[in-house]
């Protein structure tokens, strides 16, 4: 696997990373990653999975939060060096790349072994001009329309193709000859304690008011923007509840000063932390918009914990939520939003038991074992086509 990150720091790219190759590893297969010099070894990595990095020739790089850097552009190329050395060496069938960058590495590699006849597999997490625009580079239009270019070519490359979510799919089968991608699902990745420790949030508001939770990354993509101004309308109506915000460092998140007292920030959330945050919460939202072609994750760890969750509409909200729950949860706009949270916060208990019934058995339909089999499978399809 080419995992073109500073692989592992518990962030949603990463735990996709991980959990298929925890996952295909426990069906047998030996995986090597091969990735940035930065990272950690994560406590439950299979003994069949190995890490190997880059060389440290960028020591001053220490950057594990998301987002683009003109100084992955060596990185990269140092990461295709040590993927061709090792492929040479460990004469691997599949490459399997993650991202966009991963892939074309796993390009580059292929061809420069072509007498191998290797395989080529693209894992997309999400689009890759878009995410880059959020960050808030791309901003001329000369540039961007290369990068579009690349984006397009990048999307050909693989002999099979595996996405993130359904939108990102439509997206990429538009630009193959075939409509040959498929959605790899994600799974929940969390356990939970019986007990939970009841000190993780600390605010004059927790102990009266239900408490509304958002974890994840504070980039533009992620919504945050739309979250602050749901907060505002909630606080203009009088909804009563706290809410916490939660995951990475606080330098990259600006609050409003107009909602700063109705909320707690929890900045870094260890992801250690999390599940015992979700168990503290009432109802949990995701904010991202449903044109923003990324999978959501979070959304599955939401559910796993029984959660209310209340979310813009975008297909891979519906994908993972289906009919009965997104009726439910799935909000048009901003107003509609703080109605959703209104009704669910005033739910008798009967009824959110009833709800939490409902989630669980939805959220079990996902698992990492069912996405390994079905990578398994397309990985036979392919060297018998070899």
């Amino acid at each position: 696997m080419i995992a073109p990150t500073p692989f592992y720091s518990g962030r949603g790219t990463h735990m996709r990373i991980l959990h298929e190759a925890n996952a295909l590893a426990e069906r047998g297969h030996r995986i090597i990653i091969v990735t940035y010099h930065n990272g950690t070894t994560p406590d439950n990595l299979h003994p069949n999975i190995s890490i190997r990095r880059i060389i440290r020739f960028l020591f001053w790089y220490t950057q594990i939060a998301p987002g683009p850097n003109w100084q992955k552009i060596f990185l990269d190329m140092l990461l295709c060096i040590k993927t061709l050395r090792i492929s040479k060496k460990e004469k691997p069938a599949i490459l399997h790349g993650h991202l966009h960058e991963g892939i074309l590495i796993g390009w580059v590699v292929k061809k420069l072994l072509f007498f191998r006849k290797l395989i080529l597999v693209g894992d997309f997490h999400g689009p890759l001009v878009e995410e880059m625009r959020s960050h808030g580079y791309l901003r001329i239009g000369l540039i961007q329309k290369i990068f579009n270019f690349i984006e397009k070519i990048i999307h050909r490359m693989p002999n099979q193709v595996f996405v993130s979510s359904p939108g990102l799919k439509q997206k990429i089968n538009g630009d193959r000859k075939e409509n040959d991608a498929f959605v790899l699902t994600d799974a929940p990745t969390l356990t939970y304690k019986s007990n939970p420790p009841a000190n993780l949030v600390h605010n004059r508001h927790e102990s009266d008011l239900p408490s509304v939770v958002y974890t994840g990354g504070f980039t533009p993509d992620k919504g945050l923007e739309q979250l602050f101004e749901v907060i505002a309308y909630s606080i203009k109506n009088g909804l009563l509840c706290h809410w916490i915000i939660a995951g990475d460092p606080l330098k990259q998140l600006i609050v409003p000063e107009e909602i700063k007292t109705a909320l707690t920030v929890i900045s870094p959330l260890g992801y250690e932390r999390l599940s015992e945050l979700l168990q503290r919460a009432d109802v949990a939202c995701d904010p991202k918009r449903g044109n923003i072609l990324q999978g959501s994750g979070k959304l599955l760890n939401y559910m796993y914990a029984g959660l209310p969750t209340v979310c813009f509409d975008g297909p891979a909200q519906r994908f993972y939520l289906g009919d009965e729950l997104a009726a439910i949860f799935i909000a048009r706009d901003t107003e509609d939003f703080y109605h959703i949270l209104k009704t669910l916060l005033a739910m008798p208990a009967d009824e959110k038991r009833k709800l939490k019934a409902k989630i669980l058995k939805r959220v079990n339909e996902f698992s990492w074992a069912q996405s390994a089999r079905m990578l398994e499978n397309h990985y036979a399809e392919q060297l018998e086509l070899k």
